[in-house]
């Protein structure tokens, strides 16, 4: 009995230093989170017709194209590598999984006064649509996600550039 006893206070100890250890390494991580956090209800809309309408509106190839050729703020939410194999012209990398290392660089160049479209791969990749809640939580209110991504956008013969920006 007093093993088992024994047992159970190192297998406690044990869970509450890997608990503070877990918590010290986010609290200086560059990526860290917050655990305590509100949660915060983002508005996501895919209503293509509410053009300029606050929060995040999911929109289609067709949208994507004119966000472009306006000039508007294009955020790839990919990885590095697929960054430079090829991303939409004018596009820049913001890593929803290492934020922490282009947020200092991106978000100056945001402006809540144009719109911003985010993307990453596919349709199914949903990278884009959580930076831009991230996105949405630091202010910006203007926001677009471009569902077929990279893939689609590629695949409908429009202009890629390739290598880091």
């Amino acid at each position: 009995m007093k093993m088992l006893r024994n047992a159970i206070l190192q297998a406690l100890a044990i869970v509450a230093v890997a608990t503070a250890v877990g918590f010290v390494f986010n609290s200086y991580s560059r990526n860290g989170i917050n655990p305590f956090k509100a949660s915060v209800k983002v508005p996501v809309s895919a209503d293509t017709t509410r053009s300029g309408a606050e929060g995040i509106r999911i929109i289609e190839l067709e949208e994507a194209r004119r966000v472009v050729e306006i000039g508007a703020s294009v955020i790839d939410a990919r990885r590095k590598d697929e960054f430079d194999e090829g991303h939409i012209p004018g596009a820049m990398l913001f890593d929803y999984y290492d934020m922490g290392t282009y947020r200092d660089r991106v978000l100056p160049l945001l402006s809540n006064e144009k719109e911003i479209m985010v993307y990453c791969s596919e349709e199914d990749c949903d990278d884009s649509e959580l930076l831009a809640k991230e996105l949405y939580l630091l202010g910006f209110t203007k926001l677009l996600v471009f569902k077929g991504g990279f893939d689609e956008w590629s695949g409908a013969g429009l202009p890629v550039e390739r290598g880091d920006l």
